[in-house]
């Protein structure tokens, strides 16, 4: 098992291999007998819901219009989050809290077992192997569950801790008016560390609308 100070340790070697600012004083994170991961149930309805934001957002008005009502027909309501549901359901209503952009689907499918690689969150297009998966996914939460197969604990906090270190730069960045670091993505590294965040159920929150990817020291 690692110990929180060596997985800092290795993500701060990361971020040094990457040229990206390392702050010394961010704090270590959990410890893998601190926290407990998702359920597969509950990673299957989190999919499920993110796939079809996704393919919602693709789609045009008279397709969302059929998935509107497959979804009611499936009952898939409580899969999606409050923003989510109001995005398919109140199309005026306000979607400024609401990311469609995929990259937290990416790392949940790694996360799942359901995607072999990862790589890093760059923004790049995952490519034709991540379209042919999510097209064959189960309709159904209890279906899909049956095929998600959880990494471990030490490999999501090595993720959880890696994109905490990683967010931390980007948001200095920012705030500092640098360019980006490493061949990062901004609003990947956000959706990587809330995906990462919410299956170690960071500070207890269930409300995917309210993880939190604070990155204060």
């Amino acid at each position: 098992m690692k110990s929180p100070e060596l997985r800092k340790e290795l993500s701060e070697l990361v971020l040094h291999k990457r040229g990206i600012r390392i702050n010394l004083q961010l704090p270590l994170i959990e410890s893998e007998d601190e926290i407990s991961l998702r359920s597969a149930d509950a990673l299957a309805q989190r999919l499920t819901a993110l796939s079809l934001i996704r393919q919602f957002s693709l789609s045009e008005p008279t397709q969302q219009a059929i998935l509107r009502n497959d979804i009611q027909a499936k009952q898939l309501h409580d899969c999606f989050s409050a923003n989510e549901q109001q995005y398919i359901f109140d199309p005026a209503g306000n979607q400024n809290l609401l990311s469609i952009n995929g990259e937290a689907l990416r790392f949940l499918l790694w996360a799942s077992g359901l995607q072999k690689n990862i790589g890093m969150p760059d923004g790049q297009s995952p490519g034709a192997e991540f379209e042919i998966l999510l097209a064959s996914l189960p309709d159904a939460p209890n279906e899909l569950a049956n095929r998600v197969k959880p990494r471990s604990k030490s490999e999501i906090l090595d993720w959880a801790d890696l994109l905490y270190r990683l967010h931390w730069a980007v948001r200095h960045a920012h705030i500092t008016a640098k360019p980006t670091p490493g061949r990062l993505h901004v609003d990947a590294v956000h959706e990587w560390h809330k995906a990462a965040n919410w299956l170690i159920q960071y500070d207890d929150e269930n409300d995917w609308d309210k993880i939190s990817t604070e990155t204060a020291g």
